[in-house]
């Protein structure tokens, strides 16, 4: 039987040598994405450090968020899609009693509420009983999710009306790491599809002061780990000790 991308793919970080390695036959490598660029950014230093112009994301993170972006270069971008399929998990601060027009801190404040008090217990039992197993999720309007075959995103931009239909998502587990109020710290794992600004925005709804995403950091994909992705920097390095 002829194995899928995903099994016969396997991403190289850290503890892999460069040396050698095909990137225009097809590679896969995990990345740290720093804040404040986008994964297309990524995506465009790459191409330059490794000389290959077919090079694309399984899977974006927003500007402001950080973590595991896997890069997948050449003939491995065949695999995309079974890439991003593969599930998530991540470390989200959500900050309760403010509302934006992006579901996170770089849109615009709409509304300031007064965050009520609640007990952590209580905030664990309100996420275990809404927000696991599977549940039905609007994506943020500032997405990449597209309305008759343009991002939604472009059209907030331009002010226009959006409406995006609610869809089936699966929370495998969610944590709450900490509370210290307006700030809840959680860890997520969840299917592919799955907005984590959506989570920060129906959570806030949830409790009456609504929320927003203050921080975010994708900490695995599928059986690949933060832990393993190279920093722009390192790969740069990693690079220049290849033999030529």
């Amino acid at each position: 039987m002829k194995k899928s991308g995903v099994n016969r793919i396997t991403p190289l970080g850290r503890s892999h040598s460069l040396a050698g390695i095909d990137f225009q036959a097809g590679a896969a490598l995990l990345i740290n994405k720093p804040s404040g660029i986008t994964s297309f950014g990524v995506v465009r230093q790459v191409r330059k450090l490794i000389g290959v112009q077919k090079v694309g994301h399984a899977g974006t993170l927003d500007p402001a968020a950080t973590g595991l972006l896997i890069l997948l270069t050449g003939k491995a971008t065949r695999s995309q899609s079974e890439f991003m399929a593969l599930d998530k998990e991540y470390s989200a601060q959500i900050l309760l009693g403010v509302e934006t027009t992006t579901w996170d801190l770089d849109g615009e404040v709409i509304e300031k509420k007064a965050v009520p008090l609640i007990k952590k217990t209580d905030l664990e039992a309100l996420v275990a009983d809404r927000f696991s197993g599977e549940i039905d999720q609007i994506p943020p309007a500032f997405s990449a999710v597209k309305q008759q075959g343009v991002p939604s995103y472009r059209r907030a931009r331009r002010g226009q009306p959006i409406k995006l239909e609610s869809r089936k998502v699966r929370v495998h587990e969610i944590e709450i790491q900490d509370w210290t109020s307006p700030e809840i710290t959680l860890r997520v794992s969840c299917s592919s599809g799955f907005y984590v600004r959506s989570l920060a925005h129906d959570v806030g709804a949830a409790i009456g002061c609504g929320g927003t995403l203050k921080q975010l950091v994708r900490t695995r994909i599928g059986p690949h780990h933060l832990e393993e992705a190279l920093s722009l920097d390192e790969l740069a390095v990693k690079l220049s000790q290849c033999p030529i």
